[in-house]
Formats: structure tokens, C-alpha cells, sequence
């Protein structure tokens, strides 16, 4: 189920941190997974989600990396939200690569870097994920 062509820009899939603003939240740079693997380990001072499959699925058909895009930022917060985008969009494709996959969200509330919060998208292989 990968979806292409892609309509968030390939290269912002490249840069590297700084702060991203979605919907009033100023976010730390995050990470996207480069292969489906087991789930992160989640510290004592973060939040992790992990979606089931059909959530996972859900989010593609629903196209979330460009409805993140879209949100309405200050120019100088643009990149970093076209690149959180980016970001969910890999992990959502390589999560969906392997069979049964899902995606996992953790969030620091207490960054090191500052800011509010740092995130990170990881794609989670099928076997360590609910239906």
C-alpha cells in the first residue's frame, strides 16, 4: 500500500532539526525510521503510541503527511513542518512495507534542545503490531 507519487517535496525528507509549529505546538527536531523494526524503547519521561495496522493504513489513505503540511505556520517554521511531514510519510511507507506494519510516535515533553517537545515516527515491523 505505498503511496506515490508523493505530493509533500522528497527533499524536505532530508533536513535535519529545528522547530516545528503544528497547531499551536512548537515540536523539537523528530525522526523517521529508514527500515520497519521492532518498537522503540520509550524513556520514563516520554509518551509513546504505537498504532495498530489499521490505523496505520488509515493515516495513508487519509493522506496526514499533506494535511501536516498544509497547517498554517509562520514562514519560518514552513521547512521544519514540510519536513515533520516528511518524516510521518517514511515512516507510514515503511511501516505499510512490511506486512501487518504500523507506526510508532514517541514524544520527550522535556527535550534536551528545548523547545516544547521533540518527537519521532518510527516504522514498527508486523509482527509486533495489533491488527
Amino acid at each position: 500500500m505505498l503511496r506515490t507519487p508523493k505530493s509533500v517535496p522528497a527533499a524536505v525528507a532530508v533536513l535535519g532539526g529545528g522547530a516545528c509549529m503544528a497547531a499551536g505546538l512548537v515540536m523539537g527536531a523528530g525522526a523517521a525510521s529508514a527500515e520497519a523494526l521492532s518498537p522503540m524503547p520509550v524513556g520514563d519521561s516520554q509518551f509513546g503510541y504505537l498504532a495498530t495496522h489499521t490505523i496505520t493504513e488509515r493515516a495513508a489513505d487519509l493522506q496526514l503527511p499533506e494535511f501536516i503540511a498544509s497547517i498554517p505556520v509562520p514562514e519560518e517554521y514552513k521547512l521544519a513542518n514540510l519536513a515533520m511531514a516528511a518524516r510521518f510519510d517514511i515512516a507510514v511507507d515503511e511501516a505499510l512495507a512490511s506486512p501487518g506494519g504500523c507506526v510508532q510516535v514517541v514524544i520527550d515533553p522535556a527535550p534536551v534542545g528545548g523547545g516544547a517537545f521533540s518527537y519521532g515516527f518510527f516504522a514498527v515491523e508486523g509482527k509486533y503490531c495489533q491488527p
